[in-house]
């Protein structure tokens, strides 16, 4: 069976030998006018009134929009909710866009104006969220589990605030968008330490899990907070395809979004294979091995314990903040113990976690141009340049008789081996 597997903004080709299953969402088809659709729920949002409603009589808004690493149809969002601001008196002078960068790096100008357009660009103010700058942050409460809620003061500001995002898969909150924007989002490290640590943080990967999740709990609590007014978030195809659109309350629109979203991605797996072949869909998301590492936890649900994963990803960044935590380790065993007594810190350990978790289970062959054969083996993994050359190598560990299962847009999908 031959297979072609995204690789930054192209494709790999290979050839597996026993494939039982490749995980693909249901085939929804694309919104057919997307503006209208988003229009359409601006003016009938879900639990709010109207957005134009809400915005009458306040003197200025922020938006709050998703980094480079999450994309989404950011520049008509923005365009359409301007839009309904500028008619109700709300000018261009009045409104900031928010990157929402949780711990990851500022988006260059370049990557705004690809994200928005350059005439947003042009018009709006528009602001790196900055988790490491107290001063730039301010408390706004504690939540039940004692967490001290620290977020980007423009947005405590504003007199309207609002969220887009896009409504997808996540190994730790369930489902990305909605809440997710304040928390990580436009949070402070303080907040992001406990919060991103265990137990708040699930242990395992946690696609498509809402109710009873800690991780998603505490950011919807962080949002309520933060007096968050309105939502905007998408839900997308496996071609990222805009197939929906839902508005209005931050818990009950997010919500919705969610029953769509969970309904194109989730997909029963028979059984576990002995090999796991998993990108997480191309660029942007594979633009560093931090990122990379969603594709992993769909994979951890789909292998066997001490079969292999294969994770393909370009990687153009190179490695990402958390490599000196699996770099300076003798096993990932240690890396794992090290997070449970630290937690989560500035230099993304979290991320050497869930890299440590797979690998005390799993052989980790990774396919990369980025990252350089050396630092992929002191980081525990089996470094490959071809695919090709891989998928041998996984033969050779667990026989020529070994079940494949391959992953082509893991980063969203929800393995459900119930």
């Amino acid at each position: 069976m031959e297979i072609s597997v995204p690789f930054g903004k192209h494709q790999l080709n290979a050839n597996i030998p026993n494939l039982i299953l490749t995980l693909r969402p249901k085939d929804v088809p694309p919104l057919k006018n997307p503006v209208e659709a988003t229009r359409k729920a601006l003016k009938n949002p879900i639990g709010t009134p109207p957005l134009k409603d809400l915005a009458k009589g306040r003197k200025d808004a922020v938006i709050v929009i998703n980094d480079i690493t999450r994309p989404y149809p950011s520049k008509m969002l923005v365009t359409e909710i301007i839009r309904e601001l500028n008619e109700v008196g709300i000018d261009d002078k009045k409104i900031i866009l928010l990157v929402a960068t949780g711990n990851h790096r500022a988006n260059t100008k370049v990557e705004l104006e690809n994200m928005l357009g350059t005439d947003i660009v042009s018009r709006i103010k528009v602001y790196n969220h900055d988790a490491l700058n107290d001063k730039n942050l301010t408390y706004i409460g504690t939540t039940k589990r004692k967490i001290p809620i620290y977020i980007n003061t423009l947005f405590v500001q504003s007199s309207l605030k609002i969220l887009t995002g896009l409504i997808a898969s996540h190994h730790s909150a369930g489902f990305g968008g909605g809440r997710k924007s304040i928390l990580p989002g436009i949070s402070g490290i303080k907040t992001l330490h406990i919060h991103h640590s265990l137990p708040i943080r699930p242990y395992h990967p946690s696609m498509g899990w809402i109710d009873g999740n800690p991780f998603h709990e505490e950011s919807l609590e962080a949002a309520r907070l933060a007096n968050v007014d309105f939502i905007v978030n998408t839900v997308d195809n496996e071609n990222k395809e805009m197939v929906g659109v839902f508005a209005g309350d931050v818990d009950k629109a997010h919500k919705a979004g969610t029953k769509l979203s969970d309904y194109i991605w989730r997909v029963k797996i028979p059984e576990k294979a002995d090999v796991v072949i998993t990108s997480p869909g191309g660029y942007p998301r594979d633009f560093d091995l931090h990122q990379t590492q969603k594709a992993l936890s769909a994979a951890e649900m789909c292998c066997k314990p001490g079969g292999v994963i294969i994770l393909v990803a370009e990687a153009s960044d190179g490695i990402g903040k958390f490599g000196n935590w699996l770099k300076n380790a003798k096993t990932p065993g240690e890396v794992i113990e090290r997070f449970k007594k630290k937690g989560f810190t500035r230099e993304a350990s979290v991320k050497a976690f869930m890299y440590a978790r797979a690998l005390i289970k799993h052989k980790v062959i990774i396919v990369t141009k980025g990252v350089t054969q050396e630092e992929l083996r002191n980081m525990f993994f089996i470094p490959s340049l071809d695919i090709q050359e891989a998928i041998k190598k996984a033969i050779d560990n667990m026989g020529k008789n070994a079940k494949f299962i391959f992953i082509p847009y893991a980063s969203d999908i929800i393995p459900d081996s119930n």
